[in-house]
């Protein structure tokens, strides 16, 4: 994976490549001189663009590259915990189900006390149910983060990115996936770690290495935190 050799969007003449259509070899590679072997364009790190040859070979490459940019959108993991700030819950469903996202690409646990207001998350959870955006309950019974906590994640475990964040939690949710897609996508960024106000979007990869050691998701991620800022791996959203 790490060389455009046989690639279809490789623009190469006489055995030589000149560029690499899909505009992705400058995200690549740490040094600013064209590191080639053979010819072919190398890298320091995989490149999610990388399609053989024959792939779509009747499109054009503007559309290969539309293509390939659709199957990449990060899969985001939500679970919102309900503090009993019903308004802040409605605010955040409103703006889940009004995403302008792949809906398949979105995954949504509400997560509560089993109470009076359990009424309250089923009604957000059947709204967001509607747009077909995956969303289930989950109501906590015994006084065990660990156990509840796991149960909660194994469910996210297919997300590329996950979000843990109370009802009362500020967040735009429409800019922070655009921004976190252009990073991940476009620029085939590094980062494992970005932040929006209240919400802290963790690379799942980070979380299932990380989660054991604390056992709660809180004190996981203020470590995270404290090990990820100032790197490149941690973005604030603008």
């Amino acid at each position: 994976m790490n060389n455009c050799k046989d690639c279809c969007f490789a623009k190469i003449e006489d055995g030589i490549q000149e560029r690499c259509l899909a505009g992705k070899y400058k995200y690549l590679q740490d040094d600013y001189h064209i590191k080639t072997e053979d010819g072919i364009f190398t890298f320091d790190r995989p490149c999610l663009y990388k399609r053989p040859k024959c792939w779509n070979e009747s499109e054009t490459t503007e559309t290969k590259l539309e293509i390939a940019r659709k199957d990449l959108f990060p899969n985001i993991g939500m679970c919102i915990q309900y503090d009993y700030s019903e308004e802040g819950l409605i605010n955040l469903t409103d703006q889940i189900k009004n995403l302008n996202y792949p809906t398949n690409r979105l995954f949504v646990i509400f997560y509560s006390d089993f109470s009076k207001d359990s009424l309250v998350v089923h009604n957000c959870q059947k709204e967001i149910q509607k747009r077909e955006i995956n969303c289930l309950s989950v109501f906590k019974i015994e006084d065990n983060i660990y156990e509840n906590e796991t149960s909660i994640f194994k469910n996210l475990s297919d997300s590329t990115f996950v979000l843990n964040i109370n009802s009362s939690s500020e967040v735009d949710f429409q800019k922070s996936l655009d921004y976190i897609n252009k990073e991940f996508n476009d620029r085939l960024s590094e980062c494992l770690v970005f932040q929006d106000k209240d919400a802290v979007f963790i690379s799942s990869r980070y979380v299932s290495k990380s989660y054991l050691e604390f056992k709660n998701y809180s004190k996981m991620q203020n470590n995270i935190l404290q090990k990820v800022k100032g790197t490149k791996y941690y973005q604030i959203i603008i």
